[in-house]
């Protein structure tokens, strides 16, 4: 039942029991209506009445209340607190008295009661937490209440005396020790979740945190503190360097000792490099150098997979990097710069280069005409097929500035002159068995190598013969420098000069004329139809054999068919 019935109940019971055992003449207010409660016992009889009531007037006066109960008192004059809300209405109309010891004066509807009238307002987890869970002895914290209440042993009734503080009733669940001495959780944490420290701001620290460090947990640099279950070191952290934190995490093993990580890396991303300029290092960056990765350079630290090596590096040749990708085989030296620039391996070339390249570091060193020649001669894809060059390129260079000619011999890159004429022979094709680098012409091709080598040997007058006049023989419409001969005859390039037009055909010239000259100096008669006697043997030749003229006005000396009787040369004569 509610308290007004249990107080209608009690009174109509005491009125009975006055009716039935009082004295007429016994006045109703000299009596009492019950017993006082517990905390009021020491009010009982009718000597104490007046401690409570006024004389002539019905219920209890605030004063009187407040007599007693100084602590309620105080609080209403600074106007705190619940009883501050309510101070215009009586005492009795909520706390009743004279209904027996056991009696509790103080009857507070929970689920109705306005907890903003005491001047805590529940919010967060506090809003929907049981009253007794805060209103507990253990956390009553105003040393008046514990004195006069505790006196009667009623801290674990009353609701007044708390602390408003989250210490005051959380000091055993405060994870942070005393690291926060003096200053209130409400800084930093809401009544939502005390896990979670909304208000905390960490720009307002004195190590604000930027870029990545805004997503790493609290726990990767707050870490727990020894001995104390669930206490993170928040106060005390160095962090002046990075060092204070990362030094287990030094990627360089302790390559640049001295240095602040911050001289090199920004808070955006640790592989961030906006603070290193390699400019600034012993082998500034150009070309195409910027765009190669760190890793292709810094290769890591033996025993240490994944620590690159940042110092110490060799780099006073381009071989000591790129000794494995020197297509020269090291023909060139060690330094590739003189032939290249780090703008790209082909970039490469031009009047300077060509004339300052040393050619008789490769492999094939320029000797006379050679040395003539210019580069695009023989490096030039656009001038690999001429009448005169035949070139081939090395696979593997055909993409470069200057492609490599395959260069085994002359004609790798010239065309043969010759038509494989030489093929068979016994100095072979190679150019270089009759020529030299400096010029084709003269060859080493002499007299004595014609004698041995070739089948048609030089005796006489053909041994004065300049070459062009067999090998470049109009007569046989050679028009171009021809070696092997298909005739070897003396007409093979006499006919166009036979003086006797054909009366000798059948005949070789070699059966009367020799070599050292076309003249015939001793013509034996006696081989012919009429040998020659008597005074025939000193007839000059012409008497006999006289000149005609030919077709073409050429004269011509009769040697076939002439008559061999008298009459055919003497006829007329006197004999």
């Amino acid at each position: 039942m509610d308290l007004l019935t249990r107080v209608r109940a009690r009174a109509h019971a005491g009125v009975v029991a006055l009716l039935l055992l009082a004295a007429p003449a016994a006045h109703a207010q000299m009596l009492s209506p019950g017993k006082l409660l517990q905390a009021h016992a020491d009010l009982e009889g009718v000597r104490n009445c007046t401690k409570c009531h006024q004389l002539g007037e019905r219920g209890v006066a605030n004063s009187k209340c407040l007599d007693c109960h100084g602590l309620l008192a105080d609080r209403i004059a600074q106007r705190k607190g619940f009883h501050a809300t309510v101070a215009d209405r009586t005492c009795g109309e909520c706390h009743k008295d004279h209904f027996g010891t056991d009696f509790d004066a103080v009857h507070l509807d929970t689920t109705r009661f306005d907890h903003t009238t005491t001047g805590f307002t529940l919010a967060g987890k506090h809003d929907g937490t049981a009253c007794r869970e805060c209103h507990k002895a253990e956390y009553v914290t105003d040393a008046e209440v514990r004195r006069v209440i505790g006196a009667h042993d009623r801290l674990g009734a009353t609701f007044l005396g708390l602390g408003t503080t989250c210490l005051a009733c959380h000091r055993k669940d405060d994870p942070h020790g005393t690291q926060f001495t003096g200053r209130g959780c409400d800084e930093c944490h809401a009544e939502l979740d005390w896990k979670k420290p909304d208000r905390f701001d960490h720009a307002t620290t004195k190590y604000p945190l930027r870029d990545r460090h805004l997503e790493i947990e609290c726990r990767e640099c707050h870490t727990p503190i020894p001995g104390q279950r669930g206490a993170l070191q928040l106060t005390g952290i160095a962090f002046g360097t990075c060092a204070a934190c990362h030094a287990k995490d030094d990627p360089h093993a302790g390559q640049f000792p001295g240095k602040a990580c911050s001289d090199c890396h920004v808070e955006r991303g640790w592989k961030t490099l906006e603070g290193f300029d390699h400019r600034a290092t012993r082998y500034p960056l150009t070309g195409r150098h910027r765009n190669v990765a760190c890793e292709e350079c810094h290769t890591p630290v033996p025993g240490r997979r994944n620590t690159m090596q940042l110092r110490g590096l060799e780099f006073s040749t381009c071989a000591a990097c790129h000794r494995g990708d020197d297509p020269h085989d090291g023909r060139l030296g060690a330094t590739c710069k003189d032939c290249h620039t780090t703008d790209g391996w082909r970039a490469v070339g031009g009047a300077t280069f060509e004339e300052g390249f040393d050619h008789t570091n490769t492999r094939f060193p320029l000797r006379g005409k050679h040395g003539d020649a210019a580069c695009a001669a023989c490096h030039d894809p656009a001038h690999a097929r001429t009448k005169d060059l035949a070139l081939t390129f090395v696979a593997a260079t055909r993409t470069r500035s200057y492609p490599i000619p395959v260069a085994e011999q002359c004609l790798s890159c010239h065309q043969d002159y010759h038509a494989g004429t030489f093929a068979q022979s016994p100095g072979g094709a190679d150019c270089t068995s009759c020529h030299g680098e400096d010029g084709w012409s003269p060859t080493t091709y002499d007299i004595g190598r014609h004698n041995r080598d070739a089948t048609f040997e030089l005796t006489g007058a053909h041994l004065a013969s300049p070459c062009l006049a067999c090998h470049k023989n109009p007569a046989l419409r050679q028009e171009t420098l021809q070696f092997r001969m298909p005739r070897q005859e003396c007409l093979a390039c006499h006919e166009a000069l036979d003086p006797h037009a054909g009366q000798f055909a059948g005949q070789a010239c070699d059966e009367c004329h020799a070599t050292e000259s076309f003249k015939i100096p001793v013509f034996d008669h006696a081989r012919t139809r009429y040998p020659l006697d008597g005074a025939h043997r000193d007839v000059p030749c012409a008497s006999c054999h006289p000149s005609e003229s030919d077709p073409d006005g050429r004269a011509i000396r009769v040697y076939r068919p002439l008559g061999t009787t008298c009459q055919d040369c003497h006829e007329g004569g006197n004999g």
